[in-house]
């Protein structure tokens, strides 16, 4: 048996950088992963199987073709890989087409998971390969550290990131597909993005959520939920800085302490949201830049 955590994921900043000649939009995002997230518990099994629980096990189809572990499995496998059947359990805690990456770091934590376990594993670069086929996301998953993310996601960089006292999710209780806050980012926004954050090593956390999230607006315009959390976010006491994580309807908030971030997280449970306190997950720190 092996249990791992796929950690949740939030992009302190997204600027899109136009697109690219396959009509794929570009990007430069910091991204960071939380001590919070799916957990997965693997079996070895006669056949496969894949079998989910948690608080939001119930809005994902378990038999579909589509979903990131099974098509992680079977990539895996395909590239060379080889791992006896599996009973996968997850446990779904990270609420579903949120922009915390839920799917994206399930595929990412159960590939590392197979690939430390196989008698013929896959190396560093194939599994990037693999993770890049998947999602734009599960480069990033794979590395897990704090990562700038440019171009379509393959590109990454390691980042240091300052100590934060303490990281709140909240979620308004709406699900926001990525394609289609993009689709409508493109029809409603006649240049193509803010471009390039430039360099962050003179700036703060606070100035780096600063930067903005391009896709704020548009995911607005279809969740107007996502401009009420924001709001009660940004006047919280104690509060460094708030945002929208990747395509939402997700936000997040960085605390100076705990304490403050459980006030706030007790409030918005009052008014129906989803909340999560929680803490940045921290790995050994990386110093050159991962495959792409």
């Amino acid at each position: 048996m092996i249990n791992v955590i796929a950690p949740a994921k939030i992009n302190l900043f997204l600027r899109i950088c136009g697109k690219n000649n396959a009509g794929y939009h570009l990007l430069d995002s910091l991204v960071a992963f939380t001590e919070y997230g799916d957990e997965l518990t693997i079996y070895p099994a006669d056949k496969d199987e894949l079998v989910l629980t948690g608080e939001f096990a119930s809005t994902i189809n378990t038999h579909t073709k589509n979903n990131l572990v099974i098509r992680a499995l079977n990539a895996f496998r395909q590239s060379g890989g080889r791992i006896g059947p599996l009973r996968i359990v997850l446990e779904k805690k990270i609420p579903v087409e949120a922009g915390l990456g839920g799917g994206s770091s399930d595929a990412a934590a159960f590939l590392l998971a197979i690939n430390e376990q196989s008698k013929v594993p896959l190396s560093q670069h194939n599994l990037y390969d693999i993770g890049l086929k998947l999602g734009a996301d599960v480069p990033a998953c794979l590395a897990r550290g704090c990562q700038r993310v440019s171009n379509i996601g393959e590109i990454l960089t390691p980042y240091d990131l300052p100590k934060i006292g303490a990281v709140l999710l909240v979620n308004p209780g709406v699900a926001l597909s990525t394609k289609d806050v993009f689709n409508s980012f493109a029809h409603l926004k006649r240049k193509s993005g803010s471009g390039f954050g430039g360099p962050l090593f003179m700036l703060n956390t606070a100035n780096i959520v600063g930067l903005g999230n391009d896709l704020t607006e548009t995911a607005v315009s279809l969740a107007p939920q996502i401009k009420l959390c924001l709001d009660e976010l940004k006047g919280s006491k104690g509060v460094v800085a708030a945002a929208m994580s990747g395509s939402g309807a997700s936000c997040f908030a960085f605390f100076k302490n705990r304490d403050s971030a459980k006030i706030t997280a007790k409030h918005l449970q009052n008014l129906g949201y989803w909340t999560q306190v929680t803490r940045i997950f921290r790995q050994k720190k990386q110093t050159h830049p991962l495959p792409f």
